[in-house]
């Protein structure tokens, strides 16, 4: 195989050694998927990129991106993108997506509230435990509000009352709860109630109401809900569009203060700042009673509502 001086054979050895070599890795073991690549530049922890801080969204789906965490880089990890109020007391939406390569993406399958400030984080999760970025603040597309003369309802956007109560319930006019408080009873006391100028929920029922102007967060009270014939409990909901999302302002709160000046309904208040909202527009007024209406002896079973006003307007 070889002359005396070897020459042939050294050959031989060097073309094996270099065949060899573009196969060979790092501890003799298989180099790593791209997926689960660690990119050393990346930072530590998430990183939020948009929406940036202290911005005004321009749409109500936005796109949500972070920069990835080292060491979560790729479809092994999982990022979950929250967003929440102002406080972080309470979470608007939560959704986990799968890593991407260098950044991470998410889009909520419903719209954010408007009128609103809100914060977000994001968690990267994998094998090696989590991850989480600082904690980024937003504010949510403006209310369209117009210029309107009172402070009343104006429309009915949908209403709905149980078919239990819309039998036997002789005040289901969804209208009635529009303009100033013009409930009134036209029986005689002493005689059972017989009233007008009002809308009965029955159990769990509700009116939303546009404003068409908006009402915004200032001082003290923000809203308030004229209720006749005793002190019924209401929740009450607030929005920037008709569709919602619609946040809660008060749960089941009882609504029987005395108004007064030849008002013959009662009332009760409400704070923007309660949902933390800046500003709204529709009103969601819902039955509190939650009294079953196969029990009820009155024909004016649930809530009965006669106007929203706004206190604070825009």
């Amino acid at each position: 195989m070889t002359d005396r001086s070897g020459r042939p054979l050294l050959r031989a050895l060097a073309a094996l050694l270099f065949l060899a070599a573009p196969f060979a890795g790092c501890g003799g073991g298989p180099t790593k998927p791209d997926d689960d690549d660690d990119d050393a530049t990346l930072p530590a922890a998430p990183v939020l990129v948009t929406p940036a801080g202290g911005t005004q969204l321009t749409t109500d789906m936005p796109t949500f991106t972070v920069q990835n965490a080292r060491g979560f880089n790729g479809s092994a990890a999982t990022y979950t993108f929250q967003v929440l109020t102002r406080s972080s007391l309470r979470e608007i939406a939560s959704m986990p997506v799968t890593g991407g390569r260098g950044t991470t993406s998410a889009v909520f399958a419903t719209a954010l509230p408007r009128g609103m400030t809100l914060s977000w984080k994001v968690t990267a999760s994998g094998s090696t435990g989590q991850v989480v970025s600082l904690t980024g603040t937003f504010t949510t597309m403006a209310v369209e509000c117009l210029s309107v003369a009172g402070a009343f309802g104006k429309s009915v956007v949908e209403w709905s009352i149980p078919a239990c109560s819309l039998e036997r319930n002789r005040y289901n006019e969804p209208e009635d709860v529009l303009g100033p408080p013009d409930a009134r009873r036209i029986s005689p006391m002493g005689t059972p109630f017989v009233g007008t100028g009002f809308l009965s929920l029955g159990e769990k029922g509700h009116v939303t109401v546009d404003m068409r102007g908006c009402f915004v967060d200032g001082p003290g009270d923000d809203l308030r809900i004229y209720q006749s014939v005793s002190n019924e409990p209401v929740s009450v909901y607030v929005a920037g569009r008709p569709e919602g999302p619609f946040v809660l302002i008060g749960d089941r709160e009882h609504c029987g203060v005395r108004t007064g000046g030849g008002v013959f309904s009662n009332h009760c208040q409400f704070d923007l700042a309660t949902g933390e909202v800046t500003e709204a527009r529709y009103v969601r007024v819902e039955d509190g009673e939650h009294f079953p209406c196969a029990r009820a002896e009155t024909d004016s079973e649930g809530a009965d509502v006669d106007a929203v006003e706004m206190l604070n307007r825009k």
